[in-house]
């Protein structure tokens, strides 16, 4: 992307509605010029030439206030990096406790400080890893295609244990209650299935496996007291957490390749389809179902009651949790990921050009924009008032989140 390009997209947008704005006025000028004339030409005897006027003009004022409110509410933010980092390969970010840990697809594991960039400890496996990290309690998890599971100290980078698994692990570790869950491949490249894995997250002791005849990309959703999985056998199941055993599982409409969910005592999940079901998480029964355009990934749960999921046919969408209910439907192009502003009343939708869109969480409406001057290769992470991204020129970046007003309240 050109970056002279880039650093001027805030101008450039300003630029556009203000030309747009003139081309308006122009156009409703000269309507109201030629009705004019029309009303002069009839010569109506009774003075109503003079109320019909007033009426135009009243009716365009009304429309350029409105206009203007609109603009008014519509804030242009730049983001504007406060350290960068060059790093080889696809970057996967996480963060725990003010440092960010990455990983990349040349094998490469390290740990900055996320105020300054500053790397406290770095190493490299020497293998591809195709995931984010995971960091609980002191403790980085990362999974390899060399069939390896490594605990890594948090502090220094040291490996604590390591786990050797039948085949490549792709998908993000998940951690709970002191089990760590991650699934690998059986080393094929063709009738792919999986085995779950759940091992003792301080000594990597194995507590159990669950074999399927289905495989996915994606890690497991780990509940209070089960763990929940799909697969390309359009199958989602439930496993008992603490030892594995199957509990339920249900017939889905379609292969089953993002990770399931857990909110409220359901168990959310996206077909390849476009299908969004949410099933029981006790009995796995379907509580509603509803179809979107597009390949479809959901985000992270804020608790406010709506689900938010990003399409591959470029919308972001909000659903009632409760009933599946469409509540309204943003359209754009390239989305990444979206996720919601915790107790804000806003939802950021990141695309690949490196904008990221503020909207009102109840209606939909745009409410702010933010440019980044590179583009986003993958979904951003959203994390203390900081955009954490990696651009395709190579670099990680820090952007601080610019002061966006929620919506007001209307009525």
């Amino acid at each position: 992307m050109d970056g002279d390009g880039d650093r001027g997209k805030a101008r450039a947008l300003k630029l556009l509605l203000f030309c747009l704005f003139i081309a308006i006025a122009a156009f409703f000028i000269v309507q109201a010029s030629l009705g004019a004339r029309t009303e002069t030409s009839a010569a109506p005897a009774n003075g109503s030439l003079k109320a019909m006027g007033g009426r135009k003009w009243a009716s365009l004022y009304n429309f350029y206030k409105d206009l203007l409110e609109k603009l008014s509410r519509l804030q242009v933010r730049r983001l504007v990096p406060s350290w960068e980092l060059a790093v080889n390969g696809e970057v996967f970010i996480a963060e725990e406790g003010g440092s960010l840990y990455l990983t990349t697809t040349r094998g490469q594991v390290m740990a900055l400080n996320a105020l300054s960039g500053g790397i406290l400890w770095s190493l490299d496996l020497g293998i591809w890893v195709s995931a984010a990290p995971t960091v609980e309690a002191g403790v980085v998890y990362v999974g390899a295609t060399n069939h390896v599971l490594y605990a890594l100290d948090a502090g220094s980078g040291a490996l604590l244990w390591y786990y050797t698994a039948q085949g490549e692990i792709l998908a993000q570790p998940v951690v709970s209650d002191g089990m760590v869950f991650f699934c690998a491949d059986n080393d094929s490249v063709y009738d792919l299935v999986h085995r779950l894995y759940a091992v003792d997250g301080r000594s990597g002791a194995l507590l159990w496996v669950y074999d399927t005849e289905s495989w996915t990309p994606s890690p497991p959703a780990v509940g209070v007291d089960a763990v929940y999985l799909g697969g390309y056998r359009r199958e989602v199941y439930a496993l008992e957490k603490l030892t594995g055993r199957k509990l339920w599982s249900f017939k889905a409409s379609n292969i089953v390749y993002s990770s399931p969910q857990i909110v409220s005592g359901k168990v959310l999940f996206t077909c390849i389809d476009g299908w969004v079901q949410a099933l029981d998480a006790a009995n796995g029964g379907l509580e509603w179902s509803v179809r979107l355009p597009g390949f479809v990934w959901l985000a992270p749960s804020n608790g406010d009651g709506n689900l938010y999921a990003c399409s591959f046919k470029n919308t972001v969408n909000a659903l009632a949790l409760e009933t599946g209910d469409k509540l309204w439907t943003f359209e754009e192009k390239g989305f990444l990921s979206c996720s919601p502003f915790a107790h804000s009343g806003t939802v950021c939708a990141f695309d690949t050009q490196g904008k990221a869109f503020i909207l009102d969480a109840s209606s939909g409406e745009r409410v702010g924009l933010l440019l980044a001057p590179h583009d986003f290769t993958s979904p951003p992470l959203l994390k203390d008032g900081y955009v954490y991204a990696a651009s395709s020129d190579g670099f990680v970046r820090a952007y601080p989140l610019p002061d966006i007003k929620p919506p007001a309240k209307r009525g």
